[in-house]
């Protein structure tokens, strides 16, 4: 344990303490804001954020100690270093870019990513083609920049292209579906000092659109808090002619173009019917309107249509089941799988 000036840092590794510290007053110098009581925990190489007290703020980052990741080069074999740094980068962003490689080194973070995250270990084609069939974005993975893009931030920042960024300090705060997001104002992002229970652990949000298979094939673990379940990827024949496309994506989106209702992250959720109200329902009746279905018959060819998606999806997610097996390596996907299952119900 060490009492550091700004963090309490737990940990029995002197290397990821000392990294911690120089990473925790890198940022204090660059204008970061830490809670008084802000401890960082370290359990078996995995990183927590915890602290006591009602202040508003767990911790506030500058943007610009913030590092757009495009263009930096790493290491293909552990350890993990950074190989090539691009000109853009400003003198505190490679300091910070070289603080959060310590951190992330001491962790064991890339180590751990090729050794238990989906993405590094399930290598089987046929076992992936199957995985795609239920998360078109997964693919296979092991590199030190893929193990990244778990740890990073997409932002327009002053009026810029949406990038992705390095999260200094801020990555260490794990994720919960009922947590707020990463507000960003006055030129700084910040956390919460959100809990799940008194005293406990302080969380942030990695979207509220995300459900247990897609946290499970991005981050590498199960999420138990989450009771969403996105729709599969599909098309179906809606009553009287044109075809409903369901995407899946964390970002919502509906369109209709020549006779096709294209849905983007329809939703059931296990503790909120109104997801699958407004996400699938509403939609698929509004389109029947359109097309000049009466209003009672809209309404319940909807619902009898969601009802075909979510029996095709309980179908489809037991067969995965019954074919990834654990020589595959899935034994998180199909944990995954399970309680998706139950959220829908």
């Amino acid at each position: 344990m060490s009492d550091h000036a700004l963090v309490r840092i737990e940990t029995t590794s002197g290397d990821l303490r000392r990294a911690l510290t120089g990473l925790a007053d890198l940022m204090h110098e660059a204008g970061a804001d830490f809670h008084p009581g802000l401890r960082i925990v370290e359990t078996d190489g995995q990183l927590s954020a915890w602290a006591d007290g009602d202040d508003p703020w767990l911790m506030r980052i500058p943007h610009s100690t913030l590092v757009p990741v495009e263009g930096v080069t790493w290491a293909d074999e552990p350890p993990l270093r950074v190989v090539a740094i691009p000109e853009h980068l400003t003198p505190l962003q490679v300091e910070v870019l070289e603080a959060c490689t310590a951190v992330m080194a001491a962790a064991g973070t890339w180590d751990r990513f090729r050794t238990t995250h989906p993405r590094a270990t399930i290598t089987d084609p046929d076992a992936i083609s199957l995985i795609r069939s239920l998360h078109p974005p997964f693919s296979p993975a092991t590199s030190a920049a893929a193990m990244l893009r778990t740890r990073t931030i997409k932002l327009a920042l002053q009026g810029t292209e949406p990038t992705s960024y390095l999260m200094p300090m801020l990555d260490l705060v794990n994720h919960h579906s009922s947590a707020g997001a990463y507000p960003h104002e006055d030129g700084f992002l910040g956390i919460g000092t959100w809990r799940a229970e008194p005293h406990g652990e302080c969380f942030v949000s990695y979207g509220s659109t995300r459900d247990v298979l897609g946290i499970a094939l991005a981050y590498g673990y199960v999420d138990t808090s989450i009771t969403r379940a996105n729709a599969l990827p599909g098309e179906y024949a809606m009553p009287g002619g044109g075809i409903l496309r369901l995407q899946r994506s964390s970002h919502p989106d509906i369109t209709q173009e020549h006779g096709i209702l294209t849905v983007v992250g329809a939703a059931f959720d296990a503790a909120d019917p109104r997801a699958e109200l407004q996400s699938l329902i509403q939609p698929i009746e509004r389109h029947l309107r359109d097309d000049g279905a009466p209003a009672m018959q809209a309404r319940h060819q909807a619902r009898v249509l969601t009802q075909r998606i979510r029996s095709s999806d309980e179908l489809r997610l037991n067969r995965a089941l019954a074919k990834l097996t654990d020589k595959y390596g899935c034994d998180l996907v199909r944990r995954s799988i399970r309680l998706q299952l139950q959220h829908l119900g």
